[in-house]
C-alpha cells in the first residue's frame, strides 16, 4: 500500500467503513483497539518493540551565509592580474587650462601598477565508517549510517568553509583555525579582506593585516596616521583601538559616505554581520520613529542580486538602511563578537569582491577494492574544494569594529 502523505487521506483512511480493509494492511493496526485492562505493562519487555524508521533528525545549524551570499566565478587562467594603484596625474597643474602662448605644464608622473597573484585553496572533510557497521546497517532496525554521514557531511563542508571565510583578522577560535589562520592553506577571510593600515596598528601582529600575504603581500602594515584609508589597499575601517564605542547612525552614515565618495554605489553594496548588530540598527531607526525599510533580492551562483517589480515579483524581503540590504552571519557573529560587544559591521561591493573556484565540491569514496591500500576493512570518503576569496579592490568597502552591546 502506497504512503500516506496528506492529512485527508490519512482521515478518510481512518474513519471511511468502505477502507475497513485497507486499515488492517497497516503496521499501526488502525481501528483495533484494546481495553485499558489490557495494556501493556512494563513486564511485557518481550512483546513491545519501537522500531524507530530510518529518518534521522538534525539538530545541527549548517546555514552557510557568507558562502552564499558572495558571487562564485570559475578560477580564470591567470592566477593574477595587474591593479593601478597610483593616479596618473596629480597636483593642481594637472587642471590647468592652455594659454596660447604659454607653455605645457610639467609632464604628470607615471601610474604606479601592482602586479597581484593567488593561489586557491584545497578544502577538504573526510569521513570512514567500519565494513561491519555498513553490513549492520542492512539489518533489523540500524540506522543507514553511511547514507547519513554522506548528507550530513556535505552540509558541513560547506558550513566549515563558511566558518573560514568569518573568522577573525587574527587567531582563530580554536587550534584548527589558527594554525591556518593567515589563509596560507584555506581561503581568505572576509576581515582580512576588508582591513586597513589604522586596524593593523591595532593588532599584536600588524601583518595580520596584509592581504595576498603567500603571494605579492599586499602590506597594510607600516602606513602612518588614523582615519580612513591612509594606505593604497586600505578598505574604510572605523576602528577605536580596540576600546568599545556605543553604535550610531553616524557611524555608519560616515562609512557609507567615504565608500561613495571612492566611487561605490549603493545598489551594489550590501551589508554583512550579525542578529545582535542587525537588531541593534533596527533599534536605532525606531527610536528616530522611522521605519526600517526592506529591499527584495534573490540569491544565485553570482551572489544576492536585487529584484525589481517589473513583471512576476519573485525573491524575499530583507531589512535595509538607506536602500542597503543588511544580511546577518552566523560564522562572523561566532568568531568576530568581541566579549561585551557587538558583531562588526562589513560594507562589502559586490563588483569588487567573489570567490574563485578551481574546483567545484568533488566527492571522492573508496571500496571493498581498496582494503588493501587501507590496509583495514573500512570504506572512507572525503569531500573536496578548491577556492579563494578574491579582492580586486578595497577601499570601496567597509568595516565598522569595537561596538559595545
Amino acid at each position: 500500500m502506497a504512503q500516506i502523505l496528506k492529512m485527508d487521506e490519512y482521515l478518510d483512511l481512518f474513519y471511511n467503513p468502505k477502507r475497513a480493509s485497507e486499515r488492517a494492511k497497516l503496521p499501526a493496526r488502525l481501528g483495533r483497539f484494546v481495553a485499558k485492562a489490557d495494556q501493556l505493562t512494563t513486564t511485557d519487555t518481550d512483546t513491545k518493540n519501537t522500531v524507530f524508521g530510518a529518518e534521522v533528525m538534525s539538530w545541527l545549524n549548517y546555514q552557510s551565509e557568507i558562502w552564499q551570499i558572495l558571487p562564485k566565478r570559475p578560477a580564470p587562467q591567470n592566477t593574477g592580474f595587474r591593479v593601478l594603484a597610483g593616479e596618473p596625474i596629480s597636483g593642481v597643474s594637472a587642471a590647468t587650462g592652455l594659454q596660447e602662448t604659454v607653455e605645457f605644464p610639467a609632464t604628470a608622473p607615471i601610474a604606479s601598477f601592482v602586479n597581484v597573484e593567488w593561489d586557491p585553496k584545497w578544502m577538504g572533510r573526510t569521513f570512514g565508517i567500519s565494513e561491519q557497521d555498513l553490513w549492520r546497517a542492512t539489518r533489523d532496525d540500524n540506522v543507514d549510517e553511511w547514507a547519513v554521514m554522506r548528507d550530513q557531511f556535505a552540509l558541513g563542508h560547506v558550513r566549515e568553509i563558511d566558518n573560514l571565510l568569518g573568522r577573525r583578522i587574527t587567531n582563530g577560535p580554536n587550534a584548527r583555525l589558527s594554525k591556518t589562520s593567515g589563509g596560507t592553506y584555506v581561503i581568505e577571510s572576509l576581515a582580512r579582506m576588508i582591513s586597513s593600515s589604522a586596524e593593523a596598528t591595532t593588532l599584536t601582529t600588524t601583518a595580520d593585516a596584509n592581504i595576498y600575504y603567500y603571494g605579492v603581500n599586499l602590506r597594510r602594515s607600516g602606513f602612518s596616521g588614523a582615519g580612513f584609508g591612509n594606505g593604497p589597499f586600505d578598505s574604510i575601517v572605523d576602528e577605536a583601538e580596540g576600546t568599545l564605542r556605543s553604535l550610531t547612525l553616524d557611524l555608519l552614515d560616515g562609512v557609507i559616505r567615504a565608500v561613495r565618495l571612492n566611487g561605490a554605489d549603493t545598489a551594489n553594496l550590501y551589508m554583512l554581520t550579525g542578529q545582535d548588530t542587525a537588531d541593534a540598527i533596527s533599534n536605532l531607526l525606531q527610536a528616530r520613529q522611522r521605519f526600517l525599510n526592506t529591499t527584495r533580492i534573490v540569491n544565485t551562483l553570482n551572489g544576492v542580486q536585487r529584484v525589481s517589480d517589473v513583471g512576476v515579483a519573485g525573491g524575499v524581503d530583507v531589512m535595509s538602511y538607506k536602500g542597503i540590504p543588511i544580511f546577518t552571519s552566523r560564522a562572523i557573529e561566532s568568531y568576530q563578537k568581541p566579549s561585551g560587544g557587538l558583531t562588526p559591521i562589513y560594507g562589502v561591493y559586490q563588483p569588487d569582491f567573489y570567490i574563485a573556484v578551481a574546483m567545484p565540491t568533488l566527492y571522492l569514496e573508496t571500496g571493498q577494492d581498496d582494503w588493501l591500500l587501507l590496509d583495514k576493512m573500512r570504506r572512507k570518503a572525503a569531500y573536496v574544494t578548491a577556492a579563494e576569496l578574491i579582492g580586486t579592490r578595497f577601499n570601496r568597502s567597509y568595516k565598522i569594529v569595537d561596538l559595545s552591546a
